[in-house]
């Protein structure tokens, strides 16, 4: 035998990273579970398109660039003569990847596209393609999309819309046509900034004050600025590069209650220079009112700049009224929760994705001095079918909730919706108090258990799992893993959004609304056609649960938030697992169905193991979506 070297002796093969729209069975089910057969065809190309761009050497190569070339204040935020210049420097490739989101219309199909209800869940299941490339650009176009959302709402419903001053009114429509652009040169992102050093989600304390404006002036063009003056400091904005903000703050002088604005973040200076000194032609653009005091310093996400914010004199426009803000930016929440579940579900598919292709080429001791492929090792792919498994649940659940948010948006009668789709379908007054629980409940279940999931693909890996795998982009699980991790923690951590779920069903008068919407879609679902297997029984589950909620009082349920939201996400996962697998009777789906509920409810009789060979064939079954994991993904 001869000796090793740096260049000579084993390499092991590199694993080949397949287009996810076709390797992914969870996916592929969620695609025809959550569209219909009309949305489906038509978006089928163009998704499965993406799937293969978001894996272009050129993208890998922008998101390296993005990580390697961080975000960093020119002259640390001062010119050569000490003078405040704030300008904010991104990399070549975070701006790349800004662009390609805009222009592949990661926003924008949720506004754009003639789909109705099924337009959010072909947004999300883009989303679910795009964000393990995105570097993150992603947080932007979440706050850009929840911005878009709150903007249209004061622009169309006739109640608020009469309301609007005509300066106003055309600020606005500025703003919704640039935030749903798919233009890079017109489009805008947006931040939202309500975090303050009295608190993180508790706002209750928040310092930053609005009061009148007496000076006018321009935000751009003919677009005036707002007639509000914003004052404070904001300690976490994650989205610094934006063009505009949804912020929070005060406008009584006793501090009142808090009142939602909208501002843009530049706006016209007359007196503008250029770099030279001289005076611009047309005056040029300045901060609006804002100064970047510091950026943070991130575990992961370090490619978004992140920073504290000294606002002074700001000029805003207010979004409804005075007082009613958290009403107002709880609109913008429910859209970026939805996102933050989609995004962590989004990193397990990818890591899982890497974990599959590694154990198609990775072999290791059987024993007796054979090999075999990892494909072949029944504890390997018992592991990745319970990972496979977990994914698929929380996969379904986040789309779910990207669905009902469509069908909040757009109550459309119920004419082509597939049978199965039709059972997860809540009555038309009823999806709006589904969708305000569902956001909240969604991210606390989801979230924090795709940290553990990525972190088990990393160690499906070995070794090699733990490296920055900078010189293979697309094998970086440890990039993945850094960036999930924020996710249990932006837009409310899971006592956070325990807490609120509690307060949101307890609630005098809303309360009543979000209970009977889980009633009618947790039994209209435990009615769909199929075989449930004997001691599961999620009507039961809910109706013990939901007899909780309503006779215990609120203070007495906070304690139990966590312990409330997790049985009540097992109950929708349960269902969700049941009418997958009864849509078709596709036995992968059934047997992840089964093992679920075993896992879940005490009360499921186990079942016995079959022998090694049979049960590795439906681990196999399970992780690939074929016994044969040699063969080519296939298509949908």
């Amino acid at each position: 035998m001869e000796p090793s070297g740096a260049d000579k002796g084993f390499f092991q093969t590199p694993p080949t990273l397949s287009n996810q729209f076709h390797d992914d069975e969870s996916y592929k089910r969620c695609f025809k579970l959550f569209l219909s057969e009309n949305v489906a065809s038509q978006a089928r190309d163009e998704v499965a398109a993406l799937g293969e761009d978001v894996l272009s050497d050129q993208v890998f190569a922008w998101v390296s660039d993005a990580y390697r070339n961080l975000p960093y204040l020119k002259g640390s935020g001062r010119s050569s003569f000490g003078h405040r210049t704030n300008e904010l420097v991104t990399g070549e490739g975070w701006r790349e990847l800004q662009k390609m989101g805009i222009s592949k219309g990661i926003v924008a199909t949720g506004y754009d596209t003639p789909h109705g209800r099924f337009s959010r869940p072909l947004q999300f299941l883009r989303l679910h393609l795009w964000q393990p490339s995105s570097a993150v650009v992603t947080c932007p176009s979440a706050m850009q999309d929840g911005a878009a959302c709150l903007l249209r709402r004061h622009l169309t419903e006739p109640a608020l819309s009469a309301r609007l001053a005509p300066d106003a009114r055309r600020a606005f429509e500025d703003a919704y046509r640039r935030l749903t652009s798919r233009d890079p040169r017109v489009a805008w992102t947006s931040g939202q900034w309500m975090t303050e050093r009295t608190g993180g989600s508790d706002v209750s304390l928040t310092e930053t004050v609005a009061t009148p404006a007496t000076e006018p002036g321009l935000a751009g063009g003919d677009v005036p600025l707002g007639p509000w003056s914003v004052s404070g400091f904001k300690w976490f904005s994650s989205a610094t590069d934006s063009q505009m903000t949804v912020l929070l703050a005060r406008t009584s002088p006793g501090g009142g209650g808090l009142s939602a604005f909208v501002a843009p973040m530049r706006r016209h200076d007359p007196h503008a220079v250029t770099v030279t000194g001289r005076p611009a032609e047309n005056g040029g653009e300045a901060l609006n009112g804002v100064r970047i005091s510091r950026l943070k310093h991130k575990f992961g996400t370090q490619s978004l700049p992140t920073a504290e914010l000294e606002l002074d004199g700001m000029r805003a426009w207010l979004v409804g009224e005075e007082g009613q803000g958290i009403r107002e930016i709880s609109q913008v929440l429910t859209i970026t929760r939805v996102y933050s579940a989609v995004s962590a579900v989004a990193y397990v598919g990818r890591a899982l994705a890497v974990a599959r292709a590694y154990a198609r080429v990775r072999e290791v001791g059987a024993g007796r001095r054979a090999r075999m492929r990892l494909t072949r090792s029944p504890l390997h792919m018992r592991t990745l079918a319970a990972m496979t498994g977990e994914y698929r649940g929380l996969m379904l659940l986040s789309l779910y909730a990207a669905y009902i948010l469509g069908v909040s948006e757009h109550p459309a009668g119920d004419d082509e919706l597939p049978p199965a789709l039709r059972a997860l379908t809540p009555d038309r007054k009823l999806a709006l108090p589904l969708i305000r629980v569902l956001g909240q409940v969604t991210k606390a279940y989801v979230c924090k258990p795709c940290v553990a999931l990525v972190f088990s693909c990393m160690e499906a890996l070995g070794g090699v799992g733990y490296m920055d795998n900078e010189e293979q982009e697309y094998l970086n699980v440890s990039r993945l893993f850094r960036d999930v991790a924020v996710l249990p923690i932006w837009e409310g951590t899971t006592d956070v959004l325990s807490t609120d779920t509690v307060r949101a069903l307890k609630h005098p008068q809303a309360g009543r609304h979000c209970i009977a919407a889980l009633d009618s879609v947790i039994e209209r679902t435990a009615a769909f056609a199929g075989s449930a297997p004997e001691g599961w029984d999620a009507v039961q589950e809910w109706r013990t649960l939901r007899a909780k909620i309503v006779s215990t009082p609120q203070e007495e349920l906070m304690g139990e938030a966590r312990d409330l939201v997790s049985a009540l996400g097992d109950i929708l996962v349960s269902l969700l697992l049941y009418v997958d697998a009864a849509s078709d009777g596709d036995s992968a789906a059934q047997e992840i169905f089964l093992r679920f509920v075993e896992r879940k409810y005490h009360g499921v009789e186990k079942r016995e193991r079959q022998d090694t060979e049979a049960e590795l064939q439906k681990d196999t079954l399970i992780v690939y979506g074929t016994e044969d994991v040699g063969a080519a993904p296939p298509k949908l």
